[in-house]
């Protein structure tokens, strides 16, 4: 089990246990956050409830919990739909969660702690500046049901060894091609890639963000830079290390007669060709100017994961949990990816 999902079990089980009796007297300076959950639709399945660093939290960014707690279907289902987070520590905080209404949320599990479709989740999140030994009151309200499954997926490629090897090549041209699966883990409709044309702004035209001529589509996939001890990476304006991805392009050619350039349309899809963008971005969160991309001078060498992200923010990425798991491991969901000097290796899967 990872140190994430640890830490979030180990969370989970503090707040159930902390919010059944008042905190010793050495906590009383600790700040309590309570309230309801908000509900839309049905009282059905568990709720989830998180506190977030300010910075850190969906559906706008990606971090790890600093508290969580729930609200089982029993009490949801009888009308009492309180939540309580104990002993918390004097600090702002972003509270967000959701309504686990199909039951395949797993905390325990990186790719499945998240919502998929079916699910109910708050328009944003919900910013708290807790003070000592305040008893702060919080509603969480969960008025829009997530549509699209996650956009989980195997590479068909499985590389050697169970590794894919890329290389820092400015010239090389690599593709190769995900599949989405459930792998059973994931309930409803069999999990499909809807592609569709991106339109972040809202005013009907396709985007293409990049400038290259080429429109941009949903789901969005790249590489994410797991630097090791001694890798370094750049930082932003308050010392904090950047995330730095290698972009990876879909093959939009099978879908464009179907889309017919309208940001409306979508194609449901099993396989996606990508290839890979041979550039490096330092990603960073300015405060002022918000989202800053800055491109690298060389791709990192080292070992990266591979990430799909649909247009409702739900994710997948490989190697992860389901791969890593003592019981029954999916091998497909170990496959790591590492690139290396151009001198060094072949170009990878793809190249001509």
């Amino acid at each position: 089990m990872s140190s994430i999902a640890l830490r979030v079990l180990a969370l989970a089980l503090g707040a159930v246990l902390g919010g059944c009796t008042e905190p010793p007297s050495e906590l009383r300076r600790a700040a309590r956050v309570e309230g309801r959950v908000e509900l839309a639709g049905p009282a059905r399945g568990n709720a989830y409830l998180f506190l977030f660093a300010p910075d850190e939290a969906p559906p706008e960014n990606r971090g790890e919990p600093r508290y969580v707690a729930a609200v089982p279907e029993v009490r949801l289902a009888a009308g009492d739909a309180r939540f309580r987070f104990s002993e918390v520590g004097p600090d702002v905080y972003r509270l967000w969660g959701f309504l686990d209404a199909n039951g395949d949320a797993d905390l325990t599990v990186d790719v499945l702690a998240q919502p998929g479709a079916g699910d109910w989740v708050p328009e944003s999140s919900v910013e708290l500046n807790a003070q000592p030994g305040q008893v702060l009151p919080a509603d969480l309200v969960l008025p829009r049901r997530v549509r699209r499954p996650l956009p989980s997926f195997q590479v068909v490629e499985q590389g050697d060894g169970g590794v894919v090897s890329l290389t820092d090549s400015a010239t090389a041209i690599v593709s190769f091609t995900v599949k989405s699966e459930g792998f059973g883990v994931l309930r409803g409709d069999e999990p499909r890639f809807f592609v569709r044309l991106a339109d972040a702004n809202g005013d009907g035209t396709p985007d293409d963000v990049n400038g290259d001529g080429v429109v941009d589509l949903w789901p969005q996939f790249f590489l994410n830079f797991v630097p090791k001890p001694g890798q370094s990476v750049p930082l932003d304006s308050r010392g904090r290390p950047a995330r730095v991805i290698v972009p990876l392009l879909p093959n939009a050619t099978p879908f464009l007669t179907s889309l017919q350039g309208d940001v409306g349309q979508e194609v449901a899809a099993e396989l996606l060709q990508l290839f890979v963008i041979p550039l490096a971005q330092a990603i960073t969160e300015e405060p002022g100017r918000g989202r800053v991309v800055t491109t690298l001078g060389a791709v990192p060498v080292g070992e990266y994961e591979l990430w799909a992200v649909n247009e409702e923010g739900g994710f997948w990425f490989v190697p992860n949990d389901l791969g890593r798991r003592s019981g029954e491991p999916l091998p497909s969901q170990a496959l790591r990816f590492r690139v290396v000097h151009a001198a060094n290796a072949d170009a990878g899967p793809g190249s001509p």
